[in-house]
């Protein structure tokens, strides 16, 4: 298992759950840059990242994702989405588990999405914000780029004043 393909998992994990949240009547509790403790965070496969930041704006009606991720070994890439829930969003950038993106509230501090690689799907995750809107969990479960299972648990701390 490759660096690569354990920080991919995870940055799958990260970015795009973000995507969802925007509730009607009050602050996104998923609006701003978070990053990751990954002191807090497992991932199988492992390594997970050195480090990842997720950059979430706008409404579920027109929401943007931008993800940097930081491998353990190797280069350091980007990923971004941007469109409206419920919807099969393309996946721009350096993303080997996803061409595509869908995400839905399920309630205003969470949200599910699904990844889509040449139609198949390949990770799901649920993303829930913390009651005092410092901490988000994402657990994500699916099969990655290299045909390794995924269960990995991501804890993003939210960066002061976002």
């Amino acid at each position: 298992m490759s660096a690569r393909s354990s920080l991919v998992s995870l940055s799958l994990v990260a970015g795009l759950t973000l995507a969802a949240c925007s509730s009607g009547g009050g602050a996104d509790p998923f609006a701003g840059t978070w990053n990751l403790n990954a002191a807090k965070s497992t991932f199988v496969p492992a390594p997970g990242p050195a480090n990842q930041v997720v950059k979430v704006s706008g409404t579920d009606q027109a929401r943007t994702i931008g993800v940097d991720v930081t491998p353990t070994a190797g280069n350091a890439y980007h990923w971004e989405v941007s469109g409206a829930a419920n919807a099969d969003l393309p996946v721009k950038g350096d993303n080997p588990n996803a061409d595509t993106y869908r995400f839905r509230r399920l309630n205003p501090t969470t949200i599910e999405a699904s990844y889509r690689k040449g139609g198949r799907p390949t990770l799901t995750q649920t993303a829930v914000v913390s009651a005092d809107g410092n901490t988000m969990t994402i657990t994500g479960k699916g099969t990655n780029f290299a045909g390794l299972t995924v269960n990995t648990v991501a804890v993003y701390d939210k960066a002061p004043g976002t």
